[in-house]
């Protein structure tokens, strides 16, 4: 028997999580920034402490985006870590 659960995507997750569908498409976008500073992390090899100086940013708000504690980190806070690193942030609306 499983002790937990699976979410096959965003919207799946909002089910289990019993918040609304509206809400999906902000946590995929949070979801993507937070894959995309992790993986520039580890591509070049950063320290928490280098990422953070890099991002201007507290290496504790380097620490809790590669942990995935995220609950006191904002969107907005994650594309400003994501711009200072050098990623491009660009927002898509059809």
């Amino acid at each position: 028997m499983k002790s937990y659960f699976e979410a096959k995507n965003v919207k799946e997750l909002c089910d289990l999580l019993g918040l609304p569908k509206s809400q999906a498409p902000k946590i995929e976008m949070r979801v993507q920034l937070i894959s995309a500073i992790k993986r520039l992390i580890e591509k070049e090899d950063l320290t928490h402490v280098e990422a953070a100086k890099r991002a201007h940013v507290g290496r504790t708000v380097i620490t809790a985006i590669v942990n995935g504690n995220l609950q006191r980190i904002s969107t907005d806070r994650l594309i400003d870590v994501a711009q200072n690193l050098g990623l491009k942030v660009q927002l898509k609306v059809a």
